[in-house]
């Protein structure tokens, strides 16, 4: 039996084909080094899932599980930043889920409160009190 090499050597006859390629597409370009979107060198290695590291200038950031960064992070970026109308943006996200098409919602229709009228009381005007000040003024006069 001939020995396999590389990272789809120790999955053996296993699996088929293309399980094995995907499997090692994936794991060599997640161990391949990247570039920083700070420095600009190809030093940045996966910290943890999601986490990658640049090992010159120690940047830390968010990006995808395999890659540091997805096609559906830079959609979002460009959409943050106001460089898509809005159709643009439904475009490509409808591109990426590779032509599915997901069902439209309806909104639910806005529902009013109607608030309930009190029943009309009539409103006592308060009396004014003469203060104790102008009360002493009359009386000295």
């Amino acid at each position: 039996m001939a020995k396999r090499l590389g990272l789809g050597g120790g999955l053996g006859a296993r699996y088929g084909r293309f399980p094995r390629r995907q499997y090692v597409e994936i794991v060599s370009g997640l161990r391949a080094k990247h570039e920083c979107p700070r420095c600009k060198f190809r030093t940045v290695k996966r910290w943890s899932v999601g986490v990658w590291l640049c090992r010159k200038c120690g940047f830390r950031f968010a990006g995808g599980a395999y890659t540091p960064v997805t096609k559906l992070g830079q959609i979002a970026a460009r959409a943050t930043r106001g460089q898509m109308s809005p159709s643009t943006l439904s475009t490509e996200l409808d591109g990426l889920r590779g032509g599915a098409r997901v069902a439209v919602q309806a909104p639910a229709p806005k529902r009013t409160r109607t608030r309930r009228k009190k029943a009309a009381e009539p409103v006592e005007t308060p009396k004014e009190e003469p203060r104790p000040d102008e009360a002493d003024e009359a009386q000295v006069s």
